[in-house]
């Protein structure tokens, strides 16, 4: 038994005992499937467990995608975050995310942008899907974080040569990221905040602006190292958006 696999487990059974309402209906299996997506997102996207509640997609005539997120726009682009999970009773932690799996990952983008490609879709993701394709039809241009969950390995070689073929048509506009019980158990113990204090040199500016408090001054090279000294990496780790490479 995968300890973190363990751990993960109990979690999002106190999710179905707790909020089956978040959850498609279905048999204890289904509905633990969907609570792990439930809380990769919550994790991913720094979002309550509630707010991450209303991205759910997961049913019938969802495209193949569990859940979808839209960011706002920001320079002429936006962010579509689109999570497949998979999860399995075994807590060994040692299943590759299955081949399958990516296939439908794949033809999910193609469908999704493609404006063309008429789709019978459920209630849930319909409007998202149609959100999407107006704001590329007013010129934004998208770019597509599939994260792809389970609790075990990453995606085999073969499964890898076909997300990479697919990486040669669009660039990197589309990423293809892999999230686990251990990506999910190590960022939950990374997200304890930094108490610290930053000591400035000279003179400082503080002003008031748009509901924000700005400050300007200068400080010593020395003194940011010395807080990475005593922190490390979690200065950067605000939340998982790090991880995924988001702004």
């Amino acid at each position: 038994m995968n300890i973190n696999a363990s751990i993960v487990d109990q979690r999002i059974g106190a999710i179905v005992v707790e909020h089956p309402d978040w959850l498609p209906t279905g048999d204890q299996p289904k509905q633990k499937s969907a609570a792990f997506v439930l809380l990769c997102m919550a994790t991913c996207l720094d979002l309550p467990l509630e707010d991450a509640a209303d991205l759910v997609t997961d049913g019938g005539n969802d495209a193949g995608v569990d859940g979808l997120h839209i960011g706002d726009v920001d320079d002429g682009e936006f962010t579509v975050t689109i999570f497949q999970g998979k999860y399995k009773a075994s807590l060994e932690g040692n299943a590759h995310f299955p081949e399958n799996g990516i296939q439908k990952a794949l033809q999910t983008v193609e469908v999704l942008f493609d404006p063309s490609r008429k789709l019978t879709l459920n209630e849930r993701i319909a409007p998202r899907v149609e959100e999407i394709r107006s704001l590329i039809r007013d010129a934004y241009i998208p770019r597509v974080r599939v994260v792809l969950c389970n609790n075990g390995q990453r995606w085999n070689d073969i499964a890898q040569s076909w997300v990479d073929a697919a990486h040669k048509d669009w660039g990197d506009k589309v990423e293809f990221v892999h999230f686990n019980h251990d990506a999910l158990v190590g960022i939950l113990q990374r997200s304890k905040k930094v108490d610290a204090a930053l000591v400035l040199s000279g003179q400082a500016i503080v002003e008031d602006m748009n509901y924000m408090r700005v400050l300007v001054g200068r400080v010593s090279v020395h003194e940011i190292q010395r807080l990475f000294d005593e922190h490390g990496d979690r200065l950067l780790e605000r939340n998982i958006r790090r991880y995924l490479g988001t702004h």
